[in-house]
């Protein structure tokens, strides 16, 4: 393969591709505040670069990122794309892919935030409930995190949210141009400890009456500045290789499992359709009776079976 990047394939090479895999791999992120050491695009970054390690272990193809969605920061330089607004960008291009023949669609995210990540998969199940063309396509999203996290350091005592350890390790091993950890810094003690440890910290909800039933107005808290919701001080290039490789590496594993298994019931499903058309095609061809050591037999399907 002469890359795994879709974008800069040909037509020629996306339909020779398309003969012999159907995978291909959709990265998204985000636009939005990482502190003052990492870059607006980080999220964009944290699905590219561990899609496609992925893609080097499955000999598949990478889609171009999706670099909009939901972040909730209104530091300067965060850009906010409505969740439904993402959501049905996301549903066009699995259909479009779904419709040049990609069977395996696999999504990553590189933004963590949940407002766009829960409406995507209620989004995507609907998708496939209303169209019976996805029925034979595997889509799945994929998170890191569930294969594999670090253990906390022993100074972590909250969690690594948000342009921390993690985040920095990533840019460090695989972005270094774009780190830099002499402009590092937090916010003030108190709140930056606060949102090591509540991930929802940095918002403020109000309501005008006070009832649970009134839709809450949310905004970012005034009093942050920065927006690290982490560890970043202990972040090194070899943790971010480490990191990338023990998730990666189960997720490809996962992965091959799934697809081989997606193909294994694909088959059997149409061994099943093709028996049952042979045996309605023949059903109303006249009996033809054969002598024979077991008797008569019915001769109007592909086994034989002795009359009773």
């Amino acid at each position: 393969m002469r890359t795994h990047a879709m974008g800069e394939m040909t037509v020629k090479e996306i339909r020779e591709y398309l003969k012999t895999n159907q995978t291909i791999i959709l990265p998204y992120g985000v636009v939005e505040q990482h502190g003052y050491h990492l870059p607006l695009s980080m999220d964009i970054h944290n699905a590219e670069v561990p899609s496609y390690a992925l893609a080097e272990k499955l000999g598949c193809i990478v889609a171009p990122p999706l670099n909009y969605c939901f972040s909730g920061g209104q530091l300067p330089g965060t850009i906010n794309v409505r969740p439904t607004t993402f959501c049905a960008m996301v549903c066009d291009i699995v259909e479009s892919l779904a419709n040049q023949g990609f069977l395996n669609i696999l999504i990553f995210p590189g933004h963590g935030g949940t407002e766009s990540l829960d409406q995507l998969r209620e989004s995507l199940r609907i998708l496939k409930w209303l169209n019976p063309a996805l029925e034979k396509v595997m889509i799945m999203i994929l998170r890191r995190g569930e294969f594999w996290q670090r253990p906390k350091e022993p100074g972590m005592t909250g969690s690594d949210f948000h342009a921390g350890d993690a985040e920095t390790s990533l840019m460090l091993a695989y972005r270094r141009n774009l780190v830099q950890l002499d402009q590092l810094e937090l916010d003030e003690k108190e709140l930056a400890e606060r949102m090591r440890h509540d991930q929802d910290a940095y918002q403020i909800c109000t309501t005008l009456s006070g009832k649970p039933q009134e839709i809450a107005t949310t905004r970012q808290r005034p009093e942050i500045k920065v927006g690290v919701m982490g560890y970043p001080e202990y972040a090194t290039a070899e943790r971010g290789v480490e990191n990338l490789e023990k998730s990666i590496t189960p997720m490809a594993e996962m992965l091959k499992q799934a697809i081989a298994e997606a193909e294994r019931t694909e088959k059997a499903e149409n061994a099943s359709r093709r028996n049952r058309r042979f045996s309605a095609e023949t059903a109303t061809k006249p009996v033809r009776e054969a002598p024979g050591a077991l008797g008569l037999f019915h001769w109007n399907s592909s086994r034989a079976k002795p009359l009773t």
